[in-house]
């Protein structure tokens, strides 16, 4: 499933990259950033950040994304969480909302309940993010996978936390 995250927070999104292992993460900084290339990234679900870096709202970036008829789930991933928020969230196009600090069983949840509709998982994440300054731009030589911003194959990531520790040989010999 392509997972398109529009989030400042890096905290955040490396917690939905770690969640989303087996899924392609998209992940801009700026809601403009994202609708510029959104045509292009094809998402199969929206995580949006309310409120973001850059002149636009989360909400109005979905509100635009609505309007040019986008039909698949948009959720608002946001630490506004007064009475009424959901409800704006919502009205703005919203399929869902969910509340920060992000938990691992509700990311869970929401990639097993909107996956079964989405494509299969291409296992890479791609970091797109808008910078002021043009160093790291990708080369025609690198994946086609990134349009601009920095790649980084989930593949790749060794997670040692589940990992079996190395058997060790025994140098040791036995002399009683």
């Amino acid at each position: 499933m392509r997972i398109l995250y529009v989030e400042d927070n890096m905290a955040n999104v490396a917690l939905v990259r770690r969640v989303g292992r087996g899924h392609h993460l998209i992940n801009y900084i700026d809601g403009q950033e994202a609708l510029n290339n959104f045509d292009a990234d094809q998402p199969d679900l929206v995580l949006m950040d309310i409120q973001l870096a850059g002149q636009l709202t989360g909400l109005d970036v979905v509100k635009q994304l609505r309007e040019r008829g986008f039909t698949k789930p948009v959720i608002a991933v946001t630490a506004y969480a007064m009475v009424g928020d959901r409800e704006r969230c919502l009205a703005a196009g919203c399929d869902d909302y969910m509340a920060k600090p992000l938990q691992v069983s509700d990311l869970l949840a929401l990639f097993a309940k909107y996956s079964s509709t989405a494509a299969a998982p291409t296992a890479t994440t791609d970091v797109k993010q808008q910078t002021d300054q043009t160093e790291g731009e990708a080369s025609a030589d690198e994946s086609p996978e990134v349009i601009t911003g920095t790649s980084v194959p989930t593949e790749n990531v060794k997670d040692t936390k589940d990992a079996a520790p190395p058997e060790e040989e025994s140098t040791q010999s036995d002399t009683k």
